[in-house]
């Protein structure tokens, strides 16, 4: 169990997380990559790897990468302006794909021919994850709001003006994807909301893969925020 804690005024808000299951996979996945992913996921393990170093380590080791996949396997934030920040350092080849034959996005490589790269990806993802805070609010919230509104920034919005808290965390039980792009989006519209960060530490992707990971915490309050994970899954 690790807790940490964002220092504020006002209330102080307690959210635990305790996550049964965690799987996320590619469809029709090649072994070959399979294995380079199992190799990614050890050594940022062994090397206690931060988040650009976890996306640098996937693309030296991986023949390509998915915009749709980094978030879910090396649990990344701000993807596309780390994948920028990479940008600047190593040349990155592009290609355009189609996700779960609906949502579009892009495969990065550091090789330049990626002709052999599907031109559709299918992902499923697994999750049973807890969560309750200090107001009694739990997962069954989110799950409400998800069976009354299907567009995710709608999602969010409705969400926030509940009064809850939405953290990075609550991305990865599936029911909200590219929150950043969507809460900038809210925000542009006149919606103010707060934000802050906290890091965690724990068998987030199951062992043997630890990493320390920044998740972001928004509200229409400020407040300060004690985090609590139970890592106790596999």
């Amino acid at each position: 169990m690790i807790r940490q804690q964002i220092s504020g005024d006002g209330m102080q808000e307690h959210i635990d997380y305790q996550i049964e299951k965690y799987q996320f996979r590619a469809r029709n996945e090649s072994p070959r990559l399979m294995r380079q992913w199992e190799d990614v996921m050890r050594e940022c393990h062994d090397t206690g790897a931060g988040a650009r170093e976890r996306l640098r380590i996937a693309l030296l080791n991986v023949d390509y990468v998915t915009s749709f996949e980094l978030p879910f396997r090396l649990l990344l934030t701000r993807t596309p302006q780390m994948i920028d920040s990479v940008r600047r350092e190593w040349q990155l080849s592009q290609k355009k794909v189609v996700f779960n034959e609906r949502q579009r996005g892009c495969v990065y490589s550091l090789q330049n021919d990626l002709s052999g790269v599907p031109d559709s990806f299918s992902y499923s993802l697994a999750t049973r994850i807890r969560r309750a805070d200090s107001y009694g609010m739990t997962t069954r919230c989110f799950t409400d709001i998800a069976g009354q509104v299907k567009a995710p920034t709608a999602r969010l919005k409705l969400a926030l003006e509940s009064g809850l808290i939405v953290t990075t965390r609550d991305n990865l039980s599936g029911w909200i994807q590219r929150i950043a792009t969507d809460m900038q989006q809210l925000r542009q519209s006149g919606m103010s909301v707060i934000s802050g960060d906290v890091g965690v530490s724990g068998t987030l992707t199951g062992p043997p893969c630890c990493f320390r990971v920044l998740f972001l915490i928004y509200a229409t309050k400020y407040c300060s925020v004690e985090y609590e994970l139970w890592p106790d899954f596999c």
